[in-house]
C-alpha cells in the first residue's frame, strides 16, 4: 500500500475515532466490596458460572441490574474470526443475602429477566449500546441492606472456540459498571488439565493470576469503572468437542501467542491512552492531501519497469532469500529468513542433513545438521556466518546440532532466551548490510523529499492563527488546534516515511512478484515441463521467505513423480530424503525443519513471557495481568438505584 494512502486513512481513523467516543458512564454513591466469580468450562465449550457481588449501599436503594453480554464477534479484533461464532446464555437462578449473609425469603425480593417490566412498568433492558445481552433485574421492595450480596448463576453457551490446533476462551467478565470494584477474584475451573497445558492471559491495570492444575485464579483490587476485567485461555483442542458452529478450521495457537507476546512487552510500560477529540478543517486538509500526492508522484512512486509480464519462471537472481526480502518487503527482515536460510545452507551443502538413525515413522524426527567440513565458508555472506555459527557453535558442539537442540535451546532458561533473541538480531543486521549493498533504493529521495516538509508550515500557521483568534475573541480553539496538531504530525510521518525503489531494484522486485505468482500458478499450468528436484529445492528456499511455501508444496506434491530414479537424485538435499525413503514423501523432511524453526521461535516467546509475568507477580504458576486488548466475547456490569 502507497504512503500517500496510509496518510489519507491515517486521517480518516482519527476522524472516526473522534465520533466513537462513548459518553462517560453514570455512577452512584454506593461501593462494591467484592466480586468473586467461580467459572466451570465444560466439554461442549459451555462455561457455567456463579458469581457473587457484595455492595454497600447508602438509604434509599432498591433495585439493581446484573448486565451479562454474550457476544464473541467483535469488528476491531485484530485477529482471524468469524460472524458465525456464536454464543448464548440461560440463566439458572438468583439468590440475595442481607448484610449477614443469610439469604433473604423469596417473598422479600423479585427478581426478572430482560423484556420483563420492572416496578415502573418499564422494559427491562441493557444499556444503549449492548446487543446479545441479558440484564438480570434484582427488586427489594423494602430497600437494600447496608450491605447486599447478590448471587448469579448462568450457563453461557458456545463460550469458548475450537481451533484446528487449540481451543480458546477470549472473555470479557466486566466492562461496564458505576464505581470501583475494591476486591476481585474470578477461578475458572478446567477439570482434567494439567497445568503446563494451560496458557492464560488476564487482562485489566492491575492484578496477578495463578495458574494451577485444573484452574487459574485471576485476582486484584481497585477496579475502577472505566477498566474491564478480561481473560484469554488456550488449552487442548482434543480435551472440548464443540458444536459446530464453534469451530475455526484455522490454525490460530502460533498467532495468538504472537500476539499475547507483543502486549506482554507493552506490561511494565503501560500508559493511559488520552483520547484527542478533533475534527480536521478540511479546507487545510484538502491542501496537505494536494501537497502529499505531489510528494508520492515525484519521490514516492515506483519507476515502471521494463519487465510486465504476470509469470517469471525462473529465479530472477542469484542473491540470497534474507536478500530478495531486504528487496521485496522494503528493507524487512522476517521469521521466515532464518528458516530459508537454513534450508539454503543445506541445498548449498555447507549443512549436511543427516536422519540420525530417526524411524521414518516418527512424528518429529531429530534430524541431525552437520557442517560439511570440506565446504569454504569465505564464499558464505555475513548473515549466512552469523545462522551457521549461532546454531553449530553455540547451540551444537561445533560440529553438529539436531534440531531438538535447535527448538529446545529458548526453553534453557531467561538467559538463552535473550541469547536467542540476540542471535536474531544480529542476523537481521547482518541481513540488512548485505540487502544494502545491492543498491535496491533510491539514495537521492532522502535528500529530496525534505523539500515537501516546507507545507507543513501550513498547519504550524493555523495553529498560531488559531491562538491569535482566542485572545482576540475568545473563541474554543479545541476543535481548530486539535485539528492542526494532527495534521502536520501525519503529514510529517508520511513524508518522513517516503521510500523508493531503484530502478534496477524495482526490476529485480517486478520480476520476483512474477516469480512468486508463477510458484502460485504453477500446478495449473499444463504447458509447464516440472524441472527436476535439485531446481524446486533452490525454488522452495525463496517460496519460504515469500511465505508461500506451504502452497507450492502442496502442488509439488501432486505434479512431481512418485518416484525418481537416483541418478536424478544426484545434489537433492532435504527433498531427496522423501524419495530416498518413500515413507517420508516430500513434505516430512521439508515440513520437519519449518516446524522445527517455528517451535523455536515459540519456545522463545513462551519463556519471555513467562519470565516477565512472574517477575511482575511472583507468582511460580502465573503472573502479573497483561496490558493491551485480546477483544474477547462477552462483557456487562452492575447498575443501581
Amino acid at each position: 500500500m502507497k504512503r500517500s494512502i496510509i496518510f489519507i486513512i491515517l486521517f480518516i481513523i482519527i476522524i472516526f475515532c473522534f465520533f466513537g467516543i462513548s459518553n462517560l458512564l453514570e455512577y452512584g454513591d454506593y461501593e462494591v466490596n467484592s466480586y468473586a466469580a467461580d467459572v466451570t468450562l465444560e466439554n461442549d465449550g459451555s462455561m457455567h458460572v456463579t458469581e457473587e457481588w457484595v455492595v454497600s449501599y447508602p438509604e434509599g436503594y432498591t433495585v439493581s441490574y446484573r448486565d451479562i453480554s454474550y457476544k464473541k464477534y467483535n469488528p476491531d479484533n485484530p485477529l482471524y474470526q468469524e460472524a458465525g461464532n456464536r454464543a448464548g446464555i440461560e440463566v439458572l437462578g438468583v439468590t440475595v443475602k442481607g448484610a449477614d449473609g443469610v439469604p433473604l425469603g423469596t417473598s422479600r425480593y423479585e427478581w426478572k429477566l430482560s423484556g420483563e417490566r420492572d416496578e415502573r412498568g418499564e422494559i427491562i433492558e441493557c444499556p444503549a449500546g449492548m446487543s446479545e445481552c441479558e440484564s438480570i433485574f434484582v427488586r427489594v421492595p423494602s430497600g437494600f441492606e447496608e450491605k447486599m450480596h447478590f448471587i448469579y448463576e448462568y450457563r453461557i453457551t458456545g463460550a469458548m472456540t475450537k481451533y484446528n490446533d487449540a481451543a480458546e476462551l477470549n472473555w470479557i467478565f466486566l466492562d461496564r459498571f458505576e464505581t470501583k470494584i475494591e476486591k476481585y477474584e474470578l477461578t475458572i475451573n478446567v477439570p482434567g488439565i494439567a497445568r503446563e497445558d494451560i496458557m492464560a492471559w488476564p487482562r485489566g491495570t492491575s492484578g496477578t493470576y495463578e495458574v494451577q492444575d485444573g484452574k487459574i485464579i485471576a485476582k486484584g483490587k481497585n477496579l475502577k469503572k472505566a477498566e474491564l476485567l478480561e481473560i484469554r485461555i488456550l488449552l487442548p483442542a482434543e480435551e472440548f468437542d464443540v458444536p459446530a458452529r464453534n469451530r475455526v478450521n484455522r490454525a490460530m495457537r502460533d498467532e495468538i501467542i504472537r500476539y499475547e507476546a507483543e502486549l506482554a512487552e507493552e506490561m511494565n510500560n503501560r500508559i493511559t491512552i488520552a483520547t484527542v477529540l478533533f475534527f480536521g478543517t478540511f479546507g487545510m486538509l484538502a491542501v496537505l492531501l494536494v501537497c502529499a500526492y505531489i510528494a508520492y508522484v515525484k519521490y514516492d512512486k515506483e519507476h515502471t519497469p521494463e519487465f510486465s509480464g504476470k509469470y517469471y519462471r525462473e529465479l530472477p537472481a542469484d542473491y540470497t532469500p534474507a536478500e530478495m526480502s531486504y528487496l521485496y518487503y522494503f528493507r524487512k527482515i522476517h521469521d521466515e529468513d532464518i528458516t530459508a536460510t537454513v534450508l539454503d545452507l543445506i541445498r548449498k551443502k555447507y549443512l549436511l542433513l543427516d536422519q540420525n538413525q530417526e524411524s521414518v515413522t516418527k512424528k518429529n524426527p531429530d534430524f541431525k545438521l552437520i557442517r560439511n567440513p570440506e565446504a569454504d565458508l569465505k564464499e558464505l555472506k555475513s548473515h549466512e556466518r552469523v545462522l551457521l555459527d549461532w546454531f553449530i557453535n553455540t547451540v551444537g558442539d561445533g560440529k553438529e546440532v539436531t534440531l531438538k537442540q535447535v527448538e529446545n535451546y529458548p526453553k534453557i532458561s531467561y538467559q538463552h532466551a535473550l541469547r536467542f533473541q540476540n542471535f536474531t538480531k544480529s542476523f537481521v543486521a547482518s541481513a540488512k548490510l548485505e540487502g544494502s549493498k545491492h543498491d535496491f533504493f533510491e539514495k537521492k529521495v532522502a535528500r529530496e523529499k525534505s523539500k515537501m516538509l516546507v507545507a507543513a508550515l501550513i498547519p504550524g500557521f493555523y495553529i498560531f492563527l488559531s491562538f491569535v483568534l482566542r485572545t482576540v475573541y475568545s473563541v474554543n480553539i479545541t476543535f481548530p488546534l486539535v485539528a492542526s496538531f494532527a495534521a502536520l504530525f501525519l503529514y510529517a510521518f508520511y513524508i518522513y516515511s517516503i521510500d523508493k525503489r531503484s530502478v534496477k531494484g524495482n526490476e529485480d522486485f517486478a520480476k520476483w512478484k512474477a516469480f512468486k505468482q508463477f510458484l502460485l500458478d504453477f500446478g495449473n499450468m499444463k504447458d509447464y515441463p516440472i524441472p527436476g528436484i535439485v531446481v524446486w529445492e533452490h525454488y522452495l528456499v525463496y517460496a519460504t521467505s515469500l511465505k508461500i511455501a506451504d502452497k507450492v508444496m502442496e502442488q509439488l506434491e501432486v505434479r512431481l513423480p512418485k518416484t525418481i530414479d537416483d541418478e536424478e537424485l544426484v545434489g537433492a538435499t532435504y527433498l531427496g530424503l522423501g524419495y530416498r525413503y518413500p515413507t517420508y514423501r516430500l513434505w516430512y523432511t521439508f515440513g520437519r525443519i519449518n516446524s522445527s524453526m517455528a517451535l523455536a521461535r515459540q519456545n522463545f516467546t513462551q519463556t519471555v513471557v513467562a519470565y516477565n509475568t512472574k517477575k511482575a507477580s511472583g507468582f511460580g504458576g502465573g503472573g502479573g495481568f497483561t496490558g493491551g486488548r485480546s477483544f474477547g466475547g462477552g462483557g456487562g456490569g452492575f447498575r443501581s438505584r
